[in-house]
């Protein structure tokens, strides 16, 4: 079974403390159990007992652990993405009602990723300038409780007449689905993230700096 795993010009123990820190825990980098196989088809997979009514219960690979993160950048974008709906994900933390993206690939310009609760977080942040990307055979799939920030590009249609937008399960701007083309490729800058996850890929970084957060 394939796993997802990260690759990138990392000095060995800088990998190694990344490996037992943020980006398993939010990401899941490296969960053996995180196969590619599994997400091809991106279908959402529904139970008779949804922790919110009306909202499938979608049943990633492997469950998240629900510590808190932020993903910071100044710039997201979604290669050949799709929007999956709303979904209820059973995370360690309990059920969380989350928005759901599939994408080929992903690049990430000046990421800034915080992870953990106050007093135990870790923050990893990239050198200015730098370009993270997410890809593989496979699709990428994200969950993400919240995505505020400016849209840049919307695979060729036109932009919102507002293009700073904040989506959440509660609040999902009408461009964000598109029948008659659902797979599109999305951007955006100065993009906040919170409560994300992701399936699926293999991560580049370069140059990533790793601190505790003090407080």
């Amino acid at each position: 079974m394939p796993r997802t795993r990260m690759v990138g010009r990392l000095k060995r123990p800088l990998a190694g403390a990344l490996a037992v820190t943020a980006l398993p825990v939010i990401l899941h980098l490296s969960a053996p159990v995180a196969s590619n196989t599994l997400l091809i088809s991106g279908t959402v997979r529904t139970s008779q007992a949804s922790a919110v009514p009306g909202t499938p219960v979608d049943r990633p690979p492997a469950r998240p652990a629900g510590v808190p993160s932020v993903l910071r950048a100044g710039r997201l974008v979604l290669h050949d993405s799709t929007f999956r709906g709303v979904v209820t994900v059973r995370t360690g933390a309990g059920a969380e009602r989350m928005l759901k993206f599939t994408a080929r690939s992903l690049d990430i310009g000046g990421l800034d990723l915080t992870a953990g609760r106050r007093g135990a977080a870790t923050r990893l942040r990239t050198k200015p300038g730098s370009t993270s990307t997410v890809s593989g055979e496979g699709v990428v799939t994200l969950y993400m409780r919240k995505l505020s920030g400016t849209v840049t590009g919307l695979g060729g249609a036109p932009l919102p007449a507002d293009r700073s937008v904040t989506v959440t399960p509660d609040a999902l701007p009408s461009w964000l689905s598109h029948p008659a083309v659902p797979t599109r490729t999305i951007s955006f800058e100065d993009v906040t993230v919170s409560q994300v996850v992701q399936f699926g890929g293999d991560m580049s970084i370069t140059g990533p700096v790793l601190r505790p957060v003090a407080g």
